[in-house]
């Protein structure tokens, strides 16, 4: 039996908020490339080995970063 993941496994269609200085924007995830490490809402999104989230690209790390929408508010 392997061990549960950590997060949740980003897929296309997964409900996610576009977080920004304190704004909550809901959005669903377009694309998922290069083995799960790049997302595409709106624009592209990549993991950060730094901190573990999803920065948008063209950002540094502390950016605009995606945040899993999980659970029963998910539907």
């Amino acid at each position: 039996m392997s061990p549960a993941p950590s997060r949740p496994v980003p897929y296309v269609g997964m409900p996610v908020r576009i977080m920004h200085l304190g704004v909550a924007k809901p959005a669903v995830v377009d694309a998922v490339s290069d083995d799960r490490r790049t997302l595409t809402v709106e624009s592209d999104y990549t993991l950060r080995l730094i901190n573990g989230r999803f920065v948008r690209e063209d950002l540094p790390y502390y950016g605009v970063w995606l945040s899993f929408i999980t659970g029963p508010t998910a539907a």
